[in-house]
């Protein structure tokens, strides 16, 4: 029987994965989560219009209608990437455990709903993109296929994210061509003690994002900085009685003893906003507020801030 994916997804990232499948002739459908009208859901509901590409609407209530739905379209297989709901039971059931998900992780690790974010704040270097069997725990399925993807020390969330859809149809072609030639290997995730160390990749809370400058390392904050830039608006540290949203910072080498972290240390046009972290400094690079987008020398003079003073205290 030939393969006819149904495609599960809320994102126009998918829109490569959904491209590989129209050129192989191996696409269904695609079901769209249940949402509130978005820029990104617009643009791919949009394209599957323009190009006439059936789609089925996910309801939380029910799955009979989309079960009824998928086997009018003949849809036999399933492929999930970034879509927001569980697959329920039902669903599994009717491709008789024929679906399968993309998760940007190296399973068990990570697994969850935001794991770009946690593996930038963490300092990855690289980010596995794992294709797994889906199953009623989520992200707990078999692994057939998966390939590695460089971090840039730039990259943010969104920059990832990007990668990760640009890698999607080679992940699904090594997908397929073990299948054609029968060297497919369904490998179970690792049980029991194992899982109580691995990271869980949970929804992000404010209190992640806040910087503690007597608690975070330079290439920490660095780090939380671009994990949230820009899809959660930044790293925040305290300022006055609200929370600014550092964007972007730069580590800086900086031997200088007795000062606290957290100190203005340098504020120069040229070097810009230098503050003290427990092993060096950082430099603030982009910072967004109320009032606008500015570069830390920008800010720190319309804000008032001057060297010696404490950026977290002020």
């Amino acid at each position: 029987m030939k393969s006819k994916f149904a495609l599960f997804s809320g994102s126009c990232l998918c829109l490569l994965a959904v491209q590989y499948l129209l050129q192989r002739e191996a696409l269904a459908c695609v079901v769209l989560v249940e949402a509130e009208a978005n820029p990104d859901l617009d643009q791919l509901k949009q394209f599957l219009r323009h190009h006439q590409i059936p789609t089925l609407q996910y309801r939380e209530e029910s799955d009979s209608q989309l079960i009824s739905d998928l086997d009018r379209l003949g849809a036999n297989r399933g492929l999930v990437y970034l879509f927001r709901h569980k697959i329920r039971s039902e669903v599994i059931r009717y491709f008789d455990n024929d679906i399968v998900n993309i998760h940007p992780s190296a399973l068990p690790e990570f697994r969850g709903p935001m794991p770009l974010f946690w593996q930038l704040k963490e300092g990855a270097e690289t980010v596995r993109l794992t294709l797994h069997k889906v199953t009623e725990e989520l992200d707990c399925g078999a692994i057939g296929a998966d390939l590695d993807i460089p971090v840039h020390p730039f990259d943010t969330s969104q920059c990832l994210h990007q990668k990760v859809a640009q890698m999607v149809p080679a992940l699904l072609e090594q997908f397929v061509q073990q299948e054609v030639v029968g060297s497919l290997n369904w490998c179970e995730q690792p049980q029991g003690e194992v899982l109580q160390k691995i990271h869980y990749a949970r929804h992000v809370k404010i209190e992640d994002l806040i910087i503690d400058f007597q608690q975070h390392t330079s290439t920490q904050i660095v780090n939380l900085a671009r994990a949230a830039n820009a899809e959660l608006g930044g790293a925040r540290f305290k300022f006055r009685d609200g929370l600014i949203q550092l964007m972007q910072a730069t580590r800086v080498d900086c031997d200088l003893v007795g000062v606290r972290s957290g100190t203005v240390v340098e504020l120069e046009r040229t070097n810009g906003l230098l503050v003290k972290t427990i092993d060096g400094a950082v430099r603030l690079d982009s910072v967004l507020t109320e009032q606008g987008i500015f570069d830390g020398y920008r800010f720190a003079i319309l804000f008032g801030l001057e060297p010696g003073m404490e950026v977290s205290n002020f």
